[in-house]
């Protein structure tokens, strides 16, 4: 089961009545652009406790199509890593050390 933006925000108006649902959505919007901004620049972004994210370069490969099995140039590009914090970590584990 995935946790879509809209998701994000039904969550973020329950918690903050206060604002508008608008508001909240040009927020949300707002750091996500600056996320891929800044990716899109090269630039790493560390969240404290959630995790980074860095670009990393991948090299040309080849690869197989899965139709017919043949061999299949694939051109270097990015790829986002992502990397959790420690205490997102903790926090994602912690019922497994209660449960043992």
């Amino acid at each position: 089961m995935s946790f879509v933006k809209s998701q994000i925000l039904d969550q973020l108006a329950n918690s903050y009545p206060n604002f508008l649902r608008k508001d909240l959505e040009k927020v949300l919007n707002l750091v996500l652009n600056e996320i891929i901004k800044n990716l899109s620049e090269g630039k790493n972004v560390e969240i404290r406790g959630f995790g980074s994210f860095k670009i990393r370069q991948l090299k040309p490969r080849i690869g197989r199509n899965p139709r017919d099995g043949s061999k299949v140039e694939i051109a270097a590009k990015k790829n986002v890593n992502w990397k959790m914090s420690k205490i997102f970590f903790k926090k994602l584990n912690e019922n497994l050390q209660q449960n043992e």
